[in-house]
């Protein structure tokens, strides 16, 4: 026993009753007191005997256990733990030795913690019986921060790319132009002169030659968009007239390949958007859907009213992506596509994200593809016309 407190129940007999009772409410109140500012904190606080059984848990366990501090005291900490990439962890940790570890968690939902074991020294150890408080474990949530280092790294990418635009639109956009428009004087030439072997051999190398030229100039192009800084020219739109006017535009390449456009199209309020970086958007991914058909195959696109925001989905039955790709799809330059630039799909997720909005791409190998776009309904650009955070 501490000699402080030793020196107050020593004391204690020669208390009368007035002065007990206060000496009480006093304990009682400081108790009540470390209590209120223990389970204000956003932090989980666990302390823990040595065989690992909760001692104490303040209120902020909750939130990163799915489980009240009520139903964990006097239980072995472990056995209470749902998630299993933490208690994987907190399994193979000395309670005895300081430790920080990050892990993500998908119970009670995704987060992203960092967990902190702090060993009490034995001379400040509370002891009661032979129960010893041993080790005391703080959660803290770091999602936020994890988000913001990811979202710094992908623009620290992006200022890169940057940083060569000027260079590569003078270095190769120029000559290629050039060498677009001689294909196409040649290709004049060509046809005033007699057909022959050779001459029907000229005119396909050629067309080779410009095919690939403007192919060129398209990568070129949707370099310069994905890099650029997005201009967004909000304006109050109707999103299915939008999408009608661009399948109008998209009609004939869609029946060339023999895709059948399926628009399941329900009432969605008007709201706030760049109408021509929508339209970039859908183009965008129709022609992935198109590329991912060889043989034909059915393209359904959805609008649905969610309330606050609007669901667009894009769902075709084409090859699918590999799960172990998936990940990668955002990424500049990677491509599944013989001919692809590899930059469509970071187009529409800098659009989308211009927009406040969230893009996801679920995909499934030989059964199809589909894209999920959320878009917040407002009235006014102004970031407080934005509906609340879509939760996790």
């Amino acid at each position: 026993m501490p000699q402080s407190l030793s020196k107050i129940v020593g004391h204690i007999s020669n208390l009368d009753r007035k002065q007990l009772e206060s000496l009480i409410r006093k304990s009682v109140m400081n108790e009540q007191f470390l209590d209120s500012i223990l389970n204000s904190m956003m932090e989980a606080i666990i302390a823990v005997d040595e065989n690992g059984t909760v001692l104490f848990a303040n209120s902020g366990v909750y939130d990163f256990s799915g489980i009240s501090s009520k139903d964990l005291l006097d239980k072995p900490l472990i056995n209470n733990i749902r998630d299993a990439a933490l208690k994987e962890i907190l399994q193979k940790t000395d309670l005895k030795s300081f430790y920080t570890f990050e892990v993500k968690v998908k119970y009670p939902r995704l987060l992203s913690l960092v967990v902190q074991t702090i060993p009490i020294q034995k001379e400040m150890a509370v002891s009661s019986g032979n129960i010893k408080l041993t080790c005391l474990i703080l959660i803290r949530d770091a999602t936020y921060e994890c988000t913001q280092n990811t979202t710094k790294a992908r623009e620290t990418r992006l200022e890169t790319m940057r940083l060569l635009t000027a260079g590569v639109a003078h270095e190769i956009g120029n000559p290629l132009g050039a060498i677009i428009l001689h294909t196409q004087l040649m290709d004049r030439i060509f046809k005033r002169m007699a057909d022959t072997p050779e001459m029907d051999e000229l005119k396909q190398i050629n067309h080779v030659i410009n095919e690939e030229s403007a192919r060129l100039k398209r990568i070129v192009a949707d370099f310069l968009n994905a890099v650029r800084p997005l201009s967004t020219k909000f304006e109050f739109t109707d999103i299915t007239n939008v999408f009608d006017e661009t399948f109008l535009l998209l009609n004939e390449e869609l029946k060339n390949k023999n895709i059948t456009l399926i628009k399941d199209f329900y009432d969605v309020p008007k709201t706030m958007l760049d109408a021509d970086q929508l339209r970039s958007v859908i183009i965008n991914i129709v022609r992935n859907a198109t590329d991912a058909m060889n043989n034909g195959g059915e393209l359904t696109v959805s609008l649905n009213n969610k309330g606050n925001w609007i669901e667009i989905t894009f769902s075709d039955t084409g090859n699918g992506i590999d799960e172990t790709l998936l990940k990668r799809i955002f990424d500049p330059f990677f491509t599944t596509k013989t001919n692809g630039s590899g930059l469509g799909l970071l187009i529409v997720q800098r659009i989308i994200n211009s927009h406040n909005g969230t893009v996801k791409v679920d995909s499934v190998t030989d059964e199809g593809t589909t894209i999920t776009i959320e878009l917040p309904v407002r009235s006014v650009s102004g970031k407080k016309s934005l509906p609340l955070p879509k939760q996790i």
